[in-house]
C-alpha cells in the first residue's frame, strides 16, 4: 500500500469515528391525550452509560418552528444539541402537538378561519410534562434540565412553576414574560382585535403560514446594521430556513413553500402583553437562568427584568445579557459566548 493510500485510509477511519461519536435516535411517544403523538430526539456519546440529574437536558421549542432546525440544524456546527454532547451532556428535544414530526389534528388540515388557535399554552405543557416523565422513567433519574426558547421559555417556565420537583435547572432564553407595552405581541400588533382593542384577533383562525421571507425579514430586521453578515455567517439563514420547512409535509404543496404554525402561541402571547400573565415565575424553586440578545424583539430586556423580579424563590438566579445578537443568537457569531454562559451556569449548580 502506498504512503498515500495509507493516510487516505486513516483519514477515512478518523472520519468514521467521528461521525460514529454521537448517537441519534428519533422515536414517537403517546402524548397525554387521546390522538396526541410526540416526536422525539435523543442525540448522546457513543457508549453512553452514566445518566444522572446532571447531565439530561430537554430542548423546548418556540412559537413557528420545531425542535429539530432549532436545536440540531444539520448545517456545518450549528447542532447546540451536538454542542452539548461534546460537552457530556444526554441531550433531547421534542416537537410540541401540531409541530414538526409531531401529530397534528383535524384543525391543521382545514382551511385557519373554521377553528380557533390550536396549541395552547396549558396544553403544550401537558407535552412538556409527557416528555419529561418518559425520561425520568427511562433513565431512572427525578429531575431534568430544561432549556426554552422563546415561546419555549414561556412553557418551560409555566411547567416548571407547577412542578419543580421534575426539574434540576431551568435556561429560560428570549422568554416573553409579563411586560403590558409589548407593542409585537399586544396592543398594535396584529394579534389584536382593532374593533375591540382588549381581545384577541380570533379572525387569524388555528394556524398560519410561515414562508422563508417571512423569517427571513425578521432576522434580517433586527440585526442593526446593513451588512447582516456582521452578525452570522452567510449561509445559515438559508440553511435554517430550509429545515425548518421539511418539518411540515404540506410545505411544497403552497406557492411560496410554508410552513403551518399553530396560533395558540399568539392568543396566550397577547394576554400576557397587554397584563393578563398566564403564569407567575415566582412559583418556580429551581435555579433559573434568564438569558437573551440586546436587539432580541420578541423578549425585550424589560421582560427578562419583570421575570427576574418575580424569581423570588428560585435558589439561584441570574440575567444575562448577549451583547450585539438577536433572537436568533444562537445560529449567530455570538452564539459560543452563548453557548459557554449556559453552560456555566449549569455546570455551578450543586
Amino acid at each position: 500500500m502506498t504512503l498515500r493510500a495509507v493516510f487516505a485510509s486513516l483519514l477515512l477511519l478518523a472520519s468514521t469515528l467521528v461521525e460514529a461519536k454521537t448517537v441519534k435516535t428519533d422515536t414517537v411517544i403517546d402524548g397525554a391525550d387521546p390522538g396526541v403523538r410526540l416526536f422525539v430526539r435523543s442525540k448522546m456519546s457513543d457508549g453512553q452509560s452514566r445518566f444522572t440529574d446532571d447531565n439530561i437536558v430537554l430542548f423546548v421549542h418556540g412559537a413557528t418552528y420545531s425542535s429539530t432546525p432549532d436545536f440540531d440544524l444539520d448545517y456545518k456546527d450549528y447542532s447546540w444539541a451536538d454542542w452539548m454532547v461534546d460537552k457530556g451532556y444526554v441531550v433531547y428535544l421534542f416537537d410540541k402537538r401540531n409541530y414538526g414530526y409531531s401529530s397534528r389534528e383535524k384543525a391543521m388540515d382545514e382551511p385557519a378561519a373554521n377553528n380557533k388557535p390550536v396549541t395552547r399554552s396549558y396544553l403544550a405543557i401537558r407535552d412538556i410534562g409527557t416528555v419529561v416523565d418518559y425520561l425520568r422513567k427511562k433513565h431512572n433519574v427525578k429531575r431534568i434540565t430544561l432549556i426554552g426558547w422563546s415561546w419555549g421559555a414561556t412553557t418551560a417556565g409555566m411547567y416548571t412553576s407547577l412542578n419543580s420537583e421534575k426539574v434540576k435547572t431551568l435556561v429560560l432564553y428570549a422568554p416573553a414574560y409579563a411586560l403590558p407595552t409589548h407593542t409585537n405581541l399586544g396592543s398594535g400588533s396584529g394579534s389584536q382585535n382593532k374593533r375591540k382593542p382588549f381581545e384577541f384577533n380570533y379572525a387569524l383562525g388555528a394556524y398560519r403560514l410561515s414562508p422563508k421571507a417571512a423569517n427571513d425579514a425578521r432576522w434580517d430586521g433586527e440585526i442593526p446594521v446593513d451588512d447582516k453578515n456582521q452578525y452570522r455567517e452567510e449561509g445559515v439563514r438559508d440553511a435554517f430556513a430550509l429545515e425548518a420547512l421539511k418539518t411540515d409535509p404540506t410545505s411544497n404543496a403552497r406557492s411560496p413553500a410554508s410552513l403551518r404554525a399553530p396560533n395558540g402561541v399568539l392568543e396566550d402571547s397577547f394576554m400576557q402583553a397587554t397584563g393578563r400573565r398566564i403564569w407567575n415565575a415566582s412559583s418556580i424553586s429551581v435555579p433559573t437562568l434568564v438569558i437573551g440578545g440586546d436587539y432580541d424583539t420578541w423578549s425585550y430586556v424589560e421582560d427578562r427584568e419583570l421575570l427576574m423580579r418575580d424569581l423570588t424563590n428560585a435558589p439561584v438566579k441570574k440575567n444575562v445579557l448577549i451583547k450585539d445578537a438577536t433572537h436568533f443568537v444562537l445560529f449567530e457569531k455570538h452564539r459560543f459566548d452563548f453557548f459557554n454562559e449556559i453552560a456555566n451556569f449549569l455546570k455551578e449548580q450543586p
